[in-house]
């Protein structure tokens, strides 16, 4: 997806039908591909397609001390269900498509098996600080010229008109850059830790908070890239 799709009416989101999951941010523009084998997913699949096709999926934060269970993040992305097919099994094979971000209000007193939230859509207004814009499009392109087969798609981001758009498409390769940058003693990074560095981009105030927060990210990424790419210039020569 290239372009902001409109949210859903507060009927809808009185009542968002959610699919939390631990290691997984649903960013705008996202396409998730989901396999639903749980009874109470089932049953969810079954009542969007019914209803309003629009599904919630907030990332699961680890139970605390004396939390009984696992809490939610409290922005979350909003899903629209694109694509379904039922499998002989019972299983079902879905698709979401990322529509917008919203925050979370509460949990609704349980009426089906699968969770349900009161939620309020966040806006999505344009960056202004389109000097944060340019240096983070140059960092890109700094991360392009060192990182191989993942350049062309790197650049391709640079075409993306709505800058929005650009953001979230750069927030959904964080987690790549940020392994491809590591150093062998760092390849078994922490999955949370880079899910979470999709979150707290989806979590920004607006799109200039968004925009700097992978400025600080991206800088730290091609000067680590830089330096390897020298050093191994360096043993080759």
């Amino acid at each position: 997806m290239r372009r902001m799709h409109p949210i859903p009416g507060a009927q809808v989101l009185a009542a968002l039908p959610v699919i939390p999951l631990p290691n997984v941010v649903l960013l705008p523009g996202m396409v998730l591909p989901l396999n639903v084998h749980e009874p109470r997913y089932l049953e969810l699949v079954d009542f969007v397609r019914q209803n309003s096709h629009h599904i919630g999926v907030p990332l699961l934060r680890p139970a605390g001390p004396g939390e009984p269970a696992p809490t939610l993040e409290p922005v979350l992305g909003l899903g629209k269900l694109v694509f379904h097919v039922a499998l002989p099994d019972g299983r079902r094979i879905i698709r979401l498509e990322g529509v917008g971000r919203v925050r979370l209000q509460r949990e609704q007193p349980p009426s089906h098996g699968f969770r349900e939230l009161a939620v309020t859509p966040l806006g999505e207004p344009q960056p202004l600080d389109h000097i944060a814009l340019l240096q983070l499009k140059t960092q890109v392109e700094r991360i392009a010229a060192t990182c191989g087969d993942a350049r062309e798609g790197l650049l391709s981001l640079l075409g993306l008109r709505d800058e929005r758009m650009f953001l979230y498409s750069l927030t959904a390769f964080l987690p790549s850059l940020e392994l491809l940058a590591c150093d062998e003693d760092q390849l078994s990074a922490d999955e949370r830790a880079l899910v979470c560095l999709q979150q707290r981009s989806l979590a920004a105030e607006d799109a200039d908070d968004r925009a700097r927060f992978l400025l600080e990210r991206t800088r730290g990424i091609a000067a680590r890239l830089e330096f390897v790419h020298r050093h191994t210039s360096t043993l080759l020569n």
